[in-house]
């Protein structure tokens, strides 16, 4: 039985309130609130907040004003404000996703630490001048470049989750971009055994999008597909409308698979298996697929593989055009954008 974890992805502001009354009973929502998942938010209106969050949760925001709790694999930080209307007493519970909450925090490290780490680079580098003629001092000088730029990469990293696109979203075709990442990797693979193979649907809609935002997605899933396969398999590349016609790409591979535990693991920064990975490959693409408003699904059975879905709003939702400009706009986009190359 495959194992599924489904990442649901709102708009950039994830944060939902619930106002609660003196026996935390929900008596108002946001119409935002993603905590009531597909069902709407006001169908949390009347029930206690110890049935949406769980009893841990609720006895901890009652004793520390703020907890964190699970829902549909989502991690969520709450934080309850009380105040006294004339009306009576409430509180409003704030909650955030927990990725929202990293991708701030990472914003702030990355923004602080850039231009001081980039100073003392230059300050090793004058000093390497001073003791040209030592090399034994010479040895700590380039210990000290090597960590500084180690450190450098690390807040590359970083800035690709917290970082928002600079660059204005195209209508894309789903086939142009599945092919593009294909290109990618089709030499490697074929000297390791694997099978890259790309399958769009007749119907497969636009993707309204930064190309190389989602280029960079496609060829994190790829590359962590070919990890999971070290003796050969097949990668496939697919693209689709899901039951409520959004467009849905997808990444298959035949590997290893994970079992409960590894896929929790994979969905947490840190966790990386490569020596001297950072563990932030999958936090980049959940950053990426938060921006662009769309849902990331894995669904994994052991010793059968992994799919990774991707699911977008329609093209309509996100760019405001009406339904006759899809089709001809995408060929139109993409024919540019191919013939200019990859930007």
């Amino acid at each position: 039985m495959g194992i599924q974890a489904d990442l649901g992805l709102a708009p950039r502001d994830e944060s939902a309130y619930l106002i609660v009354d003196e026996q935390w009973r929900i008596i108002g929502t946001d119409e935002s609130a993603n905590l009531a998942a597909e069902q709407g938010s006001m169908t949390l209106v009347g029930q206690s907040a110890r049935d949406v969050i769980g009893p841990e949760a609720l006895a901890e925001l009652q004793r520390r004003g703020s907890a964190t709790f699970m829902l549909d694999t989502l991690e969520y930080v709450l934080v309850a404000t009380p105040f006294q209307l004339p009306t009576g007493f409430v509180r409003v519970i704030r909650a955030q996703e927990m990725h929202s909450t990293l991708e701030h925090v990472l914003s702030l490290i990355v923004h602080e630490l850039r231009n001081p780490l980039s100073a003392v680079r230059a300050l090793v580098q004058g000093l390497e001048e001073e003791v040209s003629e030592m090399p034994s001092a010479r040895v700590y000088t380039r210990r000290i470049t090597g960590e500084i730029d180690r450190l450098g990469r690390l807040l590359n990293s970083m800035a690709q989750v917290a970082r928002p696109s600079t660059r204005p979203p195209e209508i894309l075709r789903p086939d142009v971009v599945l092919e593009r990442a294909a290109a990618i990797f089709r030499p490697e693979l074929a000297q390791r055994g694997i099978g890259l193979h790309v399958h769009v649907t007749p119907r497969a809609g636009a993707i309204y999008a930064d190309p190389d935002q989602i280029q960079q997605v496609l060829v994190n899933l790829v590359a962590n597909a070919v990890e999971a396969m070290p003796q050969g398999g097949t990668i496939t590349l697919r693209a689709r409308l899901d039951p409520r016609g959004r467009p849905v790409i997808q990444v298959e591979d035949t590997g290893a698979g994970m079992n409960t535990a590894a896929l929790e693991r994979a969905l947490r920064p840190r966790q990386s298996t490569k020596p001297g990975g950072m563990g932030l490959g999958l936090t980049i693409v959940h950053s990426i697929v938060r921006q662009h408003a769309g849902r990331l699904r894995l669904a994994s059975t052991p010793g059968r593989g992994t799919t990774v879905s991707i699911t977008f709003p329609t093209v309509e939702h996100l760019s405001g055009a009406g339904p006759e400009a899809g089709p001809i706009q995408a060929g139109a986009s993409l024919a540019a954008s191919e013939e200019e190359g990859t930007r």
